[in-house]
């Protein structure tokens, strides 16, 4: 059984910066590239008001938005109540490196899932041949995930805890790195068991079982195979009845299924649509801004209701812009908080445009 296992599992070799490192598996014609931690980037998602359905495209969407490159492919992990953690690479750059590589089918994940274990609550920092991971774990769910090529230094640390949204109760000195060993399935959606038969003392039973399987098909086959090509003959009659009696009416059929399901994909897309456009927000930060002597340093909707902005205000009353704010139509739940070199970062929930509706809230 083992042997057999073996003789049909995929292959599996990591795709790195620093070349290419087979890793064992099997001798299928399929091959599984492990994409090195230093060629992906990061995003931390909330999907939690997204259909389930809807998911894996809100996935898509976010990581072409987020992606400096054309063709982005990505690797998931989904948590029960919906975010998601993300790494993503250039499809182009992997097929690169996989060029002449063995296998017919060859199939790319993220090295990340198959090193480490989830935590509860934990900050750490993991070493792979290539470098330094570091993870933060927030719920059993991870919320932050950044590559180095070397040991972090103290400012690179502190940055990436900032970066997590850590309270400053719970920033941590960079804690001892552990040696990264993959495993065979990934960490988000390991069995609770193994599964493998125990087959001990049976293999050498195992040649004739097969034999015998193998006469059974052949039976059973046989006597099957006049029942089935004349139902297939009955089914090519009746189709070909079909067609001549039938035609105008199955191209009204045809038409109709095509109608529904672009509507349904247009559903679908305007789900993904935000409460009000972002001109129409940007133009309401402007008239908000109680002096011309700002500047905005970044913006960024975590979720289609929710919006982040770092701003460079000098002189600005964070208490004055919070009431100026909450009084907007466009505004509520307004906070303030510093962030690094006298950036102001406002965050608030979008009030939707009248005629469209609220979000709702699963």
């Amino acid at each position: 059984m083992a042997r057999l296992q073996h003789r049909f599992s995929p292959r599996r070799i990591r795709l790195g910066s620093d070349g290419n490192q087979p890793l064992g598996g099997g001798q299928g014609d399929s091959t599984l590239f492990l994409v090195g931690r230093e060629l992906c980037l990061f995003i931390a998602l909330d999907a939690g008001k997204v259909p389930l359905k809807q998911r894996q495209a809100f996935a898509t969407l976010a990581v072409r938005r987020a992606a400096p490159f054309p063709d982005p492919e990505f690797d998931v992990a989904w948590s029960p109540t919906g975010t998601a953690a993300i790494w993503y690479w250039s499809r182009s750059r992997v097929d690169a490196l996989a060029t002449g590589e063995p296998g017919r089918r060859k199939r790319f994940a993220a090295e990340a899932l198959y090193a480490g274990t989830p935590q509860a609550r934990s900050v750490e920092l993991l070493h792979y041949r290539t470098g330094f991971e570091g993870r933060i774990w927030k719920d059993n769910q991870l919320v932050a995930s950044r590559h180095w090529p070397g040991l972090p230094m103290p400012a690179q640390w502190r940055e990436f805890l900032r970066g997590s949204s850590l309270a400053v109760g719970d920033v941590v000195p960079l804690p001892e790195a552990r040696d990264v060993t993959l495993a065979n399935s990934p960490w988000s959606r390991q069995a609770t068991s193994s599964g493998t038969l125990q087959l001990s003392g049976l293999d050498q039973y195992l040649p004739k079982a097969a034999l015998g399987l193998g006469g059974l098909v052949l039976l059973i086959a046989g006597i099957e195979l006049g029942c089935i090509a004349r139902a297939q003959a009955d089914i090519w009659r009746a189709q070909s009845a079909a067609t001549r009696l039938d035609a105008p009416l199955q191209r009204i059929l045809d038409a109709r299924d095509a109608t529904d399901r672009a509507s349904e994909e247009i559903a679908s897309l305007l789900s993904l649509h935000g409460l009000r456009p972002t001109t129409s927000l940007m133009a309401e930060v402007a008239r908000l801004m109680p002096s011309a002597d700002w500047q905005v340093q970044r913006w960024n909707q975590p979720t289609p209701d929710t919006v982040e902005i770092g701003l460079v205000a000098p002189g600005s009353n964070p208490e004055q812009l919070v009431s100026a704010w909450e009084e907007s139509p466009m505004f509520k739940n307004v906070t303030t908080e510093l962030g690094d070199e006298n950036e102001l970062i406002v965050k608030a929930s979008i009030v939707a445009a009248p005629g469209v509706p609220e979000q709702a809230t699963p």
